[in-house]
């Protein structure tokens, strides 16, 4: 179960243009830039805590660049949250804010955000 839920995981940041493997170099530079207010990089650095890439996996710090970028209307970021929020990591399981953050990433243009909300809204997880 937890094997195929990473899987899934994987190959829809892969299929939503996000992970790939960066050197330690390249690291440093998104954690700085991340430190530094951007929001793209701050859900790259994300990415990179959720999936234990070039650093410890850690889904608490991973929600928090989430979170940092998704505040300043970073769609994929937002997406990302809200995946966060639907599955418990690293924060409480929570549908309706998981909705919420789905919703916003739909508005801001992101197609996997408009799927994810439109399959919540379907369960009827208000």
């Amino acid at each position: 179960m937890l094997q195929k839920l990473l899987f899934a995981l994987v190959s829809l940041m892969l299929f939503c243009g996000t992970a790939y493997s960066d050197s330690r170099e390249k690291l440093q530079a998104i954690q700085l830039e991340a430190e530094n207010g951007n929001a793209q990089a701050q859900n790259k650095l994300g990415v990179y805590y959720e999936i234990g890439l070039n650093v410890n996996k850690d889904d608490v710090e991973a929600v928090k660049w989430y979170r940092l970028a998704a505040e300043q209307g970073h769609a994929e970021a937002q997406f990302n949250l809200g995946e966060m929020y639907e599955e418990g990591m690293g924060v409480v399981k929570d549908y309706t804010t998981a909705k919420a953050w789905y919703e916003k990433a739909c508005k801001n243009g992101w197609e996997c955000g408009c799927k994810k909300y439109r399959h919540l809204s379907a369960k009827g997880s208000e």
